[in-house]
């Protein structure tokens, strides 16, 4: 009382006030849509563990328990969860008990005290140009999925740009592309997150007569789905604003559909094991490998921060070196 640190009586179990957490954030528009539906994924696993407890009943090592028990395997999914993933959940369990804190629930937030998971994110890894080189001989261009692929492999394009790619931003008169869009999680068409996200990428040539052969075979795959739609159907109409990459349905691609696709087309390429975003840190390796500037290589792939630039160029110019030392040291 002395210290003016009374924590007031309350029924919010961890459950409720997570509830109540989100509830404001939504209701304040502090976080995008997208955000929000981390935080609640997030929420909900610490829950699954820690729900029931109340507010004041929480203690750092009851918090340091339930990290270890999805790190176990403990989780949703019955898979070992990683401590990069338990970092985030971390992060956003101190986030919702610092409002406890703020609306006098609670007289300190127990995730202070609690051990904060060491992030253990492995780090990326880039195909070797002999297998990029396989790879692309084996795409088919009239198909959907493999020019998604080829766009991630030899324009860096990350998965939201290629969904929310339309032919309106392809300009083959002047060989350029505009990546101003991207497809969210939710499926919602938005401009990229950041203003370095949007950039004018140039078109080489076979890129550019890979596109118009594939745009012409799309041309012939929607036009056999309108055959197929029945009488008083609304056919598809291909106008400038058609997405580069549809489905079957001839609709634009969600993120999750063309990861999925990734999963299962990845072995037939020779790239088993790699994720869809390491065909962008592949194309980033290849430029550094080729010399190009870092400045050039920030801009080709709309990186806010040069620091993701640079660490890629200096581990490839790492790389150079210990060549080089290598063959002097053949000839001590």
């Amino acid at each position: 009382i002395e210290e003016n640190r009374v924590q007031a009586r309350t029924s919010y179990t961890l459950k409720d006030f997570s509830d109540h957490y989100i509830e404001q954030r939504e209701q304040r528009r502090e976080v995008a849509p997208t955000t929000l539906v981390r935080l609640r994924a997030q929420l909900k696993v610490a829950c699954r563990l820690l729900g029931e407890a109340r507010l004041e009943e929480l203690t750092p090592a009851m918090i340091n328990e339930a990290y270890a028990a999805m790190m176990g395997g403990d989780s949703p999914s019955g898979r070992k969860l990683g401590g990069a993933y338990v970092s985030q959940i971390h992060t956003t369990l101190s986030l919702a008990l610092d409002l406890a804190v703020r609306e006098g629930l609670l007289v300190e937030n127990p995730c202070d005290k609690a051990d904060q998971p060491r992030v253990d994110t492995k780090p990326r890894k880039a195909a070797s140009p002999e297998a990029v080189h396989v790879m692309v001989a084996l795409l088919d261009e009239t198909s959907p999925r493999d020019m998604a692929y080829m766009l991630a492999v030899t324009m860096g394009l990350r998965r939201g740009e290629i969904c929310g790619l339309s032919w309106s931003d392809v300009d083959f008169e002047s060989n350029i592309v505009d990546i101003s869009h991207s497809l969210d999680n939710l499926g919602n068409l938005r401009q990229t997150k950041t203003k370095a996200g949007m950039r004018l990428l140039p078109l080489s040539e076979d890129l550019r007569d890979a596109l118009l052969r594939y745009r012409e075979a799309q041309r012939g795959q929607v036009a056999e789905i309108n055959a197929r739609r029945k009488r008083g159907e609304q056919p598809i109409v291909m106008g400038e604003d058609f997405p580069v990459i549809t489905n079957a349905a001839g609709s634009r691609v969600t993120t999750y559909t063309l990861t999925n696709w990734w999963y299962d087309d990845r072995a037939k390429f020779g790239m088993e094991g790699y994720t869809l975003h390491e065909l962008r840190h592949t194309y980033l390796t290849l430029l550094a490998l080729s010399g190009v500037h870092p400045k050039v290589m920030q801009e080709l792939a709309g990186h806010h921060s040069s620091k993701i630039t640079m660490d890629i160029y200096a581990h490839v110019n790492m790389d150079a070196k210990r060549e080089a030392m290598t063959a002097v040291s053949k000839v001590f």
